[in-house]
């Protein structure tokens, strides 16, 4: 059995506050888009074991493995089968790929084992290994409030054409959090509000990130932004033929680079 992992975009994110444990509250408008991981499942009575086509990320800190013994654990099966990730979405680029990894294996043992969760059960297991996991067990377009717990699902529009591009290094969100903080403490505020509250540090870090928006911009996107707490940045298309382009002439500068669409929520 077989599951794609659906990655997201976040079409704003702003920050609204700071909670006194130290989280931050958020507001942002996530949605799914057609860039994905694929998951593997192979039901038998041998121990659990899980692989990934990235030998590096083969731990029992993988959201996929985390995922699998919260579902074993709340199902009372004993954890068995061979569970195998196909990795396509970049890490450390803000496109939720482990959390969307960890949703579809949820997903994918509870079709394997004819559903013994309900869907509030699946639900619960998500929100606690993260609230973009939770997002991302139903996938579409949601407006996400308080640390991202507080999901409000929206109608789905018509698909978006997209380029989702990326560079080799990535960011750290705990990084952008603190570099957020500091400048904002030193009162440092933007002229003008950016759609993504984490776009002028993260530009500040990796000065790419502005330059891949400059460069989809003059290759006809109608708007370009990061996504997240970076460093993946997407561009909006109204022309197939330009967006490819623009993923060509990325990958050529040595970029990752995907034309993709928006998908509803699933």
């Amino acid at each position: 059995m077989k599951r794609n992992a659906y990655a997201k975009i976040n079409l704003d994110l702003h920050i609204t506050g700071k909670r006194p444990d130290g989280y931050h509250t958020l507001e942002t408008t996530m949605q799914s888009v057609s860039l994905c991981d694929t998951v593997f499942y192979r039901k038998s009575s041998s121990p659990f074991a899980f692989s990934c086509s990235d030998r590096s990320l083969e731990n029992d800190k993988n959201l996929c493995v985390r995922a699998a013994k919260a579902f074993f654990d709340a199902a009372g099966i004993m954890p068995c089968g061979k569970l195998r990730l196909k990795k396509r979405v970049p890490y450390g680029a803000g496109l939720g790929g482990g959390s969307s990894d960890g949703a579809a294996v949820l997903r994918l043992l509870n079709d394997a084992f004819e559903k013994p969760l309900p869907e509030e059960r699946l639900l619960l297991l998500a929100s606690s290994l993260g609230a973009d996991v939770a997002f991302c067990l139903r996938g579409g377009k949601a407006l996400c409030r308080g640390i991202g717990d507080e999901m409000t699902f929206l109608s789905d529009d018509l698909p978006l054409l997209l380029v989702i591009a990326k560079g080799k290094d990535g960011l750290s969100t705990p990084e952008m959090y603190r570099r957020y903080d500091e400048k904002h403490a030193s009162g440092q505020e933007d002229t003008e509000r950016p759609e993504n509250d984490f776009q002028p540090v993260a530009e500040e870090a990796l000065p790419e990130i502005a330059a891949l928006c400059d460069l989809m911009r003059a290759q006809g996107a109608k708007e370009a932004r990061m996504t997240g707490s970076g460093s993946a940045v997407f561009g909006v298309y109204e022309n197939a033929e330009n967006a490819k382009s623009t993923a060509k002439a990325l990958k050529k500068r040595g970029f990752f680079a995907k034309v993709c669409a928006t998908v509803p929520r699933y």
